[in-house]
């Protein structure tokens, strides 16, 4: 399926009325002052007096009020940086979520030396290719599994993350995250439910057996929004056979890489010890 049938539309969020509004208010306030300017050296009117009065009163207001909504913009931005986090996720969830955004924030903004101090020792033990680049063929993941590396530094890890920019396009911003399994038998592939085998799948992925089952806690996934090389946005635009600037203003633009994460609890704190970067699925 062409790449471009796989992409979302982009969310547009609005900020700031308040603060244009009371901008506007100050401006027709300094404008209704100019035609009684000449008032301060001729002999003041009982008006000019009045325009005078008020606005003494009101510029001050106007001004501290432009303050307090550019303070309400700030508070509105912060607040949205935690957009991407599921909305709908358990009580008991929610530690999850806070736990595993740190490594997924630091990823979304391509600190990769972040996001590696932010790796258990499980994860950092060995790291296989098919955890960047998933093996398309049955010999392509023979092939990544043996390209691992064992005690991984974080160059190495900056090095690998190169696989995903590559494949997917250099991350740019959290798309959404939320909690997949906190089922100890799906984190172990122990479940004996009809779909447990799927189920672990999605959850763990390849994570290795030699991952203590006892310290697992949860599985999330999530999707980060990614920005195209012009090769790459090249070669998309002629799958679909539009020109880039078509391509790039359609709905279907927004480019993103699927990210698996799993949660393991170590020296009494949670800490990524295994994680996957997947293409876009028609099951997102």
């Amino acid at each position: 399926m062409p790449i471009g049938s796989l992409l979302r539309k982009r969310r547009q969020v609005r900020h700031g009325e308040s603060v244009l509004w009371r901008t506007a208010a100050l401006q027709s306030a300094l404008r209704a002052l100019k035609p009684h300017c000449r008032c301060l050296v001729l002999s003041p009117s009982p008006s000019c007096l009045l325009v005078i009065v008020t606005a003494s009163i009101l510029l001050p207001v106007l001004l501290t009020g432009c303050g307090k909504g550019q303070e309400s913009e700030k508070k509105t931005v912060q607040k949205s940086e935690d957009d991407f986090l599921d909305k709908d996720a358990k009580p008991d969830e929610q530690k999850y979520l806070l736990a595993a955004k740190p490594f997924f924030v630091a990823v979304a903004s391509r600190k990769y030396a972040d996001a590696y101090t932010l790796l258990s020792s499980h994860a950092r033990a060995r790291m296989s290719l098919d955890q960047f680049k998933p093996a398309e063929q049955a010999a392509d993941g023979q092939q990544n599994q043996s390209y691992a590396f064992d005690n991984v530094t974080a160059e190495q890890f900056a090095y690998l993350m190169q696989y995903v920019e590559a494949a997917h396009g250099a991350p740019r911003a959290p798309k959404m995250l939320h909690v997949f399994s906190t089922d100890p038998d799906v984190l172990n592939r122990r479940s004996k439910e009809q779909f447990g085998a799927m189920d672990s799948m999605f959850a763990i992925g390849a994570m290795p057996d030699w991952i203590p089952a006892d310290i697992r806690r949860a599985s999330l996934r999530g999707q980060i929004h990614t920005e195209l090389s012009p090769q790459e946005l090249q070669n998309v635009a002629q799958r679909e056979g539009i020109s880039i600037e078509d391509f790039k203003k359609s709905g279907d633009f927004d480019p993103y890489f699927n990210l698996k994460i799993v949660l393991v609890e170590e020296g009494g704190q949670l800490r990524v010890a295994y994680f996957e970067f997947l293409p876009p699925s028609m099951l997102d």
